[in-house]
This record gives structure tokens, C-alpha cells and sequence, in this order.
């Protein structure tokens, strides 16, 4: 993965936990609204690339 896609996957993270926030406004039991699952879930998912992304950054300086 290049620097550049690094960073786009770092604002998109940005982006959606912005949203997340917004969309919750300080209230846990809004955690369960209808919009704010997708929003949820891109986020884990961009999260999991990213750590995998930086395993593999790491294993290559490391090999």
C-alpha cells in the first residue's frame, strides 16, 4: 500500500467517524440507529485494512 492510499484511508477514517459523532451526538443509545450501523461498519472495516496495512509496512522494514 503507497503513502498516498495511506492517507486517503487515514481521511476516510476521518471522515466517517466525523459522521458517527454527529449522527450519535453525545447519545449511546442512538448507537443503534438505522443510519449509524453502515456508518459503523465502513469504519471497522477501514480500520481492519489499516492495521493490516501497517503489519505488512512493518514486516517489509522488518524482512
Amino acid at each position: 500500500m503507497t503513502e498516498e492510499s495511506l492517507s486517503h484511508l487515514e481521511q476516510e477514517m476521518e471522515r466517517l467517524r466525523s459522521q458517527l459523532h454527529q449522527s450519535v451526538e453525545g447519545e449511546p443509545s442512538r448507537l443503534s440507529a438505522e443510519h449509524v450501523l453502515p456508518l459503523s461498519k465502513r469504519l471497522d472495516t477501514l480500520i481492519v485494512a489499516m492495521q493490516k496495512a501497517k503489519r505488512i509496512c512493518r514486516q517489509t522494514r522488518i524482512g
